[in-house]
């Protein structure tokens, strides 16, 4: 009996050892269901400086206690073997410090049941790169939210062919599949939202409705080559009131299509009234 239990033993190392070593990643370890680590590569083992025999070691020892939870998570699931996810976890680093990494869980048969395997690569710069980007873009969605201009983005899901005839780059801009990739508080205000309602992703044509200012309107920014100042829109308040904006416009354009049209608009005076053959400035120039 002893004899059997030394061979499963045997087995059960051969398998984690397998899972942590078949492999060309940087750093890797096998965690069973009850949370232990039992085995890493030699790399993760010189990485991380870790000395204890790997069966002693439970994912607190090396994980930071989000990532403890996102492997807790996935073993709550129960997936089968085979099932892959793709997550970012931390390990505790040398001296404590926090190690950014990506990771590729990996979830393997064994004798014993189901091991992850967690290969992981170090993001070093690319984790500062990161939170210096998302500190940009923060703060820049601080200033838009707070101008007092209303600022707007389109994006199309399907991009709009400028290679086309005019007729048929309106007809995109209208019949494509988009949404609002940004607004802020100001163009809320300005089509008279409740306070603290945003504008839903799909509600391009509920405030902008195709009509044959629009058409015009678009027209007249193809004509100009997506770059236009103090063109002329006809929006729709929550309400259904009818109004009139001035739009500065432009756009991004990759191999000759158009994936945003973005800008800024105020609204004009109630007392608006465009003329028939209402001019618009180029930005051209």
């Amino acid at each position: 009996m002893n004899a059997g239990g030394s061979r499963d033993q045997v087995s059960s190392t051969r398998d984690f050892d397998d899972a942590v070593n078949a492999s060309d990643d940087v750093l890797v370890d096998a965690i069973t269901a009850d949370l232990r680590v039992v085995a890493m590569n030699a790399e993760q083992r010189e990485f991380l400086g870790v000395d204890l025999a790997a069966a002693l070691l439970s994912i607190q020892d090396l994980y930071e206690v989000p990532s403890c939870q996102i492997l807790q998570d996935i073993f709550e699931r129960q997936p089968p073997a085979g099932f892959q996810s793709t997550v970012e976890l931390s390990l505790i680093g040398r001296g404590g410090c926090t190690v950014a990494t990506i990771a590729r869980c990996t979830m393997m048969e064994s004798v014993h049941g189901n091991i992850l395997r967690v290969s992981k690569i170090p993001l070093g710069l690319l984790h500062d790169e990161k939170i210096e980007l998302t500190l940009e873009n923060q703060m820049l969605r601080r200033i838009i939210d707070h101008a007092r201009e209303g600022h707007w983005c389109i994006e199309f899901l399907e991009p709009v062919d400028i290679r086309c005839g005019r007729a048929e780059i309106i007809a995109q801009v209208f019949e494509n599949a988009s949404v609002w990739r940004l607004t802020n508080r100001a163009v809320e205000r300005i089509y008279d939202l409740p306070e603290g309602t945003g504008i839903a992703p799909g509600d391009v044509r509920l405030y902008w409705p195709r009509t044959e200012r629009n058409e015009q309107f678009v027209g007249q920014i193809v004509d100009c080559g997506f770059y236009i100042d103090r063109a002329i829109s006809q929006d729709l308040r929550a309400d259904g009131t009818l109004i009139f904006c001035e739009n500065d416009v432009r756009a991004d354009i990759e191999d000759g299509f158009v994936t945003r049209i973005w800008g800024n608009l105020s609204e004009l005076d109630s007392a608006f009234e465009l003329a028939p053959d209402d001019l618009v400035e180029s930005g051209n120039g």
